[in-house]
């Protein structure tokens, strides 16, 4: 009940801030984003406390805590972004370091339990190699210009990439719920990511509409609480 009640009030928090920020960013409605951001910490903290399918959860969910405390980290220095626009590229590059790192948490966590080996990391470097090539290919199309930020937008989205990848291959692998949950959820993730794109990098438009600004924190939020559901969903290995 804990599990479902920090999901219920993240998602009540995330509609304040929505509406508070839709049009112009302001302090208070970054204090609101973060407690969303707590609560879907508390989803995942709840949900490893209440599981009792799965002996070694925590194995599995100190992991996930700490991948969702780089992505509230990420999520403060993105909003900086906004609100200290002179310091844009420092608190940009943090944001995409910590969303990264907090990637590798994530991974973490299922290449432990997954019980993956080496070999099994093949298939999520091929698709994050997939999403990379893909998203790079589309830059001058979608009249995109990434400039001095386009290393460190390559580097991130092959993380994210293999890790949208290794939610798959853990599915694939072990058949669980929990998996397929967070297979879901790191693709709402990654939709999350290209609305966000063009809101950073568009050349001639402004992209940071309104529409967008929900779709973006919609998605994000989404995922991030898709993938904080998974410890109470997940089952020991067979």
């Amino acid at each position: 009940m804990t599990t479902y009640l920090s999901m219920i009030i993240g998602a009540c928090f995330l509609v304040v801030f929505m509406i508070m920020c839709n049009k112009k960013r302001c302090v208070l409605g970054v204090y609101i984003k973060n407690l969303t951001s707590i609560f879907f910490l508390l989803t995942a903290v709840t949900g490893a406390f209440n599981n009792t399918d799965c002996p070694d959860v925590w194995k599995y969910a100190l992991p996930i805590v700490m991948g969702g405390v780089f992505g509230l980290m990420g999520d403060i220095y993105l909003d900086q972004k906004w609100l200290y626009p002179q310091h844009n590229d420092q608190y940009l590059n943090m944001g995409f370091i910590s969303f990264g790192i907090g990637h590798f948490f994530y991974m973490g966590a299922m290449f432990v339990h997954a019980q993956f080996s080496i070999k099994d990391m093949l298939v999520p470097v091929i698709i994050g190699v997939i999403v990379t090539a893909v998203n790079l290919a589309l830059e001058k199309p979608t009249k995109q210009k990434y400039g001095k930020f386009f290393a460190i937008v390559t580097v991130y989205c092959l993380i994210l990439g293999t890790m949208l990848g290794t939610a798959f291959w853990a599915y694939i692998k072990t058949k669980q719920v929990s998996y397929l949950v967070y297979t879901i959820g790191a693709a709402s993730f990654l939709l999350s990511d290209v609305i966000l794109s063009p809101m950073y990098f568009a050349i001639d438009q402004d992209k940071n509409t309104p529409l967008n600004f929900v779709l973006n924190h919609a998605t994000y939020y989404i995922g991030q609480y898709m993938i904080a559901l998974t410890p109470f969903l997940l089952v020991a290995n067979s």
